[in-house]
């Protein structure tokens, strides 16, 4: 899961862009990058990207360097080898002329660059999926021509044919546009909005959220239809196209987990969802009568429905977990010691606020347990005589093949558990998860991906098996990766 913007039309454009991947660094932080084209004095390039936090990848010197009105930016989370500056995106092809980031994972990776390899593509280097997208491009794309946007309507709507997964991508080209493309399935989000430049014309930017474009001034804010690609050339032009057409199955866990709260997708407000999570939560522990003394939540994404859950049984919530703000976000750092020693320093609780208290701890999710666990332990030691664990999302109990990494069931702590097994294994007195119904109800959308919960896929998983067997393989061995 990866964040991304782009920006056409503005002096200003990698400001912009950078001030967007700072409202996007939820969403990843191993490095970011910005991509840039100056046209004033023939077509030039201007690249910078390093691993870390937005805030320390760039400089106000890094501005004299990105200059252009025309920018993209990405910041990276990683399912593997995050550590490889090599990796980090946009990426750019100097002899084609075009760069692009992307967000979400292609499940036919392997097989797509064996073929790339037999047909005389060099892939020796060829690491990253997105890398690939991006080679498949320049290899449609027809080199004696320039780029337009009847030439990127027909190579992507040919590469569309071939991919399998999901995907949200900006892109830039030498001449200064931009352009913009959506998953057929519309798994990973891409929004485009609009706004009045310093001359009073039109500049565009593309988002994988609405906070970005709100924050930056921009209005008519709509979302990137399922399989339809945006371009945007150097003039302000226009011109959209929907290529491919699929069933519509947007990630359940941007409403859960991923995105801010100020975001919006499919028309439902992700603030607005959380509130209906925790209500029908609620309702569910009040028909399994279920008591206690106070909620919990676990900072942050957890906040709402947990307030949503105490309204719902007149009880009181408190911030009884207090969170080191400085700590990253740890279902997204690399390798399970990590993330322990992550949530060790990253949560402290009241004891006395705690102690002799039926404790409802709520979660946003609970995926692979190391967290859940931790916060039990805390919440043990500081005394609780009872600890009840909610969660607003139904168990996760299948691989994601779309850009979270949890590419085994094996890792997972509902895989092949029954809710007390569950509670058992993470020291709870019980544990209490959202309906797969009830996910629906609140987050109303006419369907969505939930692979991770039902095992049913939007997508032909066909080479799934054997990408799960490469993506372990790559986390032991990082002379071949996927991003």
């Amino acid at each position: 899961m990866c964040g991304l913007i782009g920006v056409v039309g503005t002096v200003e454009s990698a400001y912009e862009v950078y001030l967007g991947l700072m409202n996007l660094q939820h969403r990843g932080q191993d490095g970011a990058g910005i991509l840039t084209t100056e046209t004033k004095c023939g077509s030039e390039f201007h690249l910078q990207k390093g691993t870390g936090l937005v805030e320390n990848v760039f400089s106000e010197r890094s501005f004299k360097n990105l200059r252009g009105t025309a920018a993209i930016g990405h910041t990276r989370y990683a399912t593997i080898s995050r550590n490889d500056p090599n990796l980090l995106q946009p990426f750019l092809d100097y002899k084609a002329g075009i760069g692009l980031g992307h967000n979400g994972q292609i499940v036919n990776f392997y097989e797509l660059r064996d073929r790339l390899s037999n047909a005389g593509v060099p892939v020796k280097d060829l690491e990253s999926d997105s890398d690939l997208i991006l080679r498949l491009l320049t290899a449609t794309l027809n080199q004696d021509k320039a780029v337009g946007a009847d030439e990127l309507f027909q190579a992507v709507g040919s590469i569309m044919d071939e991919l399998v997964g999901s995907y949200a991508v900006v892109g830039l080209v030498k001449d200064g546009s931009l352009f913009g493309l959506r998953d057929p399935n519309g798994i990973r989000p891409l929004f485009i909005g609009t706004k009045a430049n310093e001359s009073g014309e039109t500049a565009h930017a593309l988002s994988s959220e609405t906070v970005v474009l709100n924050f930056l001034g921009y209005t008519k804010i709509e979302e990137v239809a399922p399989g339809e690609l945006v371009y945007i050339d150097n003039v302000g032009g226009l011109s959209r196209k929907r290529l491919c057409e699929r069933a519509y199955a947007p990630c359940m866990f941007e409403w859960v987990y991923f995105a801010r709260v100020e975001s919006k997708f499919g028309s439902t407000s992700v603030y607005r969802a959380r509130f209906k999570l925790g209500q029908i939560l609620a309702q569910q522990l009040q028909q399994e009568g279920i008591e206690a003394d106070v909620v919990v939540p676990v900072p942050e994404t957890s906040r709402i429905a947990a307030v949503a859950i105490a309204e719902t049984l007149n009880l009181p919530c408190r911030e009884l977990l207090i969170k080191n703000r400085y700590i990253q976000r740890t279902f997204i750092l690399e390798g399970q010691e990590s993330r322990l020693e992550a949530i060790r320093r990253k949560l402290f609780p009241i004891a006395e606020e705690i102690e002799g208290k039926r404790c409802l701890i709520v979660d946003d999710s609970i995926v692979r347990g190391n967290t859940a666990r931790q916060i039990v332990k805390l919440v043990r030691q500081a005394g609780a005589r009872e600890v009840i664990l909610v969660s607003s999302c139904p168990p996760i109990d299948s691989p994601c093949y779309y850009g979270i990494d949890f590419p085994s069931p094996d890792e997972l702590i509902a895989y092949n558990r029954s809710n007390d097994e569950i509670a058992a294994a993470l020291g709870v007195d019980r544990v209490v998860f959202q309906s797969v119904a009830g996910l629906a109800s609140a987050l109303q959308q006419p369907s969505l991906c939930t692979g991770c919960i039902t095992g049913v896929y939007p997508t032909d998983t066909g080479c799934a098996a054997e990408f799960e067997i490469h993506r372990q393989h790559d986390r032991n061995c990082p002379s071949l990766r996927t991003c």
